[in-house]
């Protein structure tokens, strides 16, 4: 989508022909986005049931060899405390630690079959979506157990079935109750507050050094929808896309009162403030309510949902509380503007002080405007 005369309303200079840097940012924001869908599992084919393609083989109670096919994965079966049994996961695994000295198996949506049949595993985790691959290890004999973490609900079901299934009730219990906690920390922050509207971006397109041009953001998607109302807030986008994009001028035909966004790092977080400040019309930025998050942790619906629920719950309802004036409209002074996490963090401690889920590697207005695109660029 080209830039418009939106933007230069809004004080955003016209932005030059992507040279190779900008080239290169797209690339990886292009593979950073591909990462997060997978780790949402958002494919449309993912909503098969598993039980129509194989019949399932039991869950062993105490496995030991154990191979994972995505992030959120990889960190449910961590949580539960069957690290040490991992034997194998995805290119896009970054946590804990442990798992990058692991045999890599498969990527986004490759899956190495002869890679996962030489670790002989006797349990393969899975996405509830992978249902082709889960239909073929089954038929080769392995045993297979879909997870369903695309929203929070599903994923502490996911959390208490598996730690159920493997003889580790007791460490699932513990990974829910700080999930449990930070549910009832936001819900209670947002009792009775007005609910601004919020944008969740997780993607940028520039068209030069810190021109956004276009944002793909959390849409219908199930995870961070829910968390945006959960924490008091009300999603910007009102539509049925998923992640859709969203160009400059659908940016301020939206006007959230509140803007999150998902970035690497520090560094590349300074650039997107630049870019975000340039679009000084929107009231979130007018307002000095842009919110951004750089932990890996808040791109994986998995069990440290728990630190970006709370990080969430404090950017859409600050301490002290803004003014009624103020909270549903983004004036200017609410607030300052965050870069990295916006409240201080307490490790894995699952306490309540102000401070939530990292690249599966990468969860409303009224009627959504008529240039918003979904991601392969057909018109809403």
């Amino acid at each position: 989508m080209s830039d418009s005369d939106a933007s230069a309303r809004a004080g955003g200079p016209q932005g030059p022909a992507p040279g190779p840097s900008a080239a290169k940012r797209r690339l990886y924001s292009l593979a950073l986005a591909a990462a997060f869908l997978a780790g949402l599992g958002l494919a449309a084919w993912g909503h098969v049931a598993l039980g129509n393609a194989v019949a399932p083989r039991p869950i062993p109670a105490h496995p030991q060899r154990i191979v994972t096919l995505a992030p959120s994965v990889t960190e449910t079966v961590f949580a539960v405390g069957l690290g040490p049994e991992v034997k194998g996961v995805t290119t896009y695994c970054r946590y804990p630690p442990e798992v990058e000295s692991l045999p890599k198996v498969a990527g986004f949506s490759d899956v190495n079959v002869e890679a996962i049949l030489r670790l002989r595993p006797d349990l393969v985790v899975l996405p509830v979506d992978k249902t082709a691959t889960a239909a073929e290890l089954a038929r080769l004999g392995l045993t297979v157990m879909p997870l369903d973490t695309r929203n929070l609900n599903g994923l502490m079901e996911a959390i208490a079935r598996l730690g159920a299934a493997t003889g580790k009730t007791e460490e699932a219990e513990v990974a829910l109750a700080r999930i449990r906690s930070a549910v009832a920390y936001a819900t209670e922050k947002a009792r009775g507050k007005p609910r601004p509207k919020v944008l969740f971006s997780v993607m940028h397109s520039y068209a030069g050094l810190g021109y956004i041009s276009e944002i793909t953001a959390a849409g219908d998607d199930g995870f961070f929808s829910h968390l945006i109302e959960m924490c008091g807030g009300v999603n910007a986008y009102q539509g049925k896309l998923p992640f859709p994009s969203l160009s400059r001028e659908a940016l301020f035909k939206l006007n959230p009162d509140v803007i999150i966004d998902l970035m690497r790092n520090e560094e590349e977080a300074a650039d997107a403030m630049r870019g975000w400040q340039e679009l000084s019309n929107v009231s979130a930025v007018r307002g000095r309510r842009v919110y951004i998050f750089t932990e890996e942790s808040d791109t994986v619906p998995g069990p440290r949902a728990w630190k970006t629920i709370r990080k969430v719950a404090d950017a859409i309802q600050p301490d002290p509380p803004l003014p009624a004036a103020e909270a549903g409209a983004g004036a200017a002074g609410a607030g300052p503007s965050l870069v990295g996490a916006s409240a201080p963090q307490d490790a894995d401690s699952g306490a309540v002080p102000s401070e939530p889920a990292a690249a599966e590697a990468a969860a409303g207005g009224k009627a959504a405007p008529a240039d918003l695109q979904d991601p392969a660029g057909g018109s809403l």
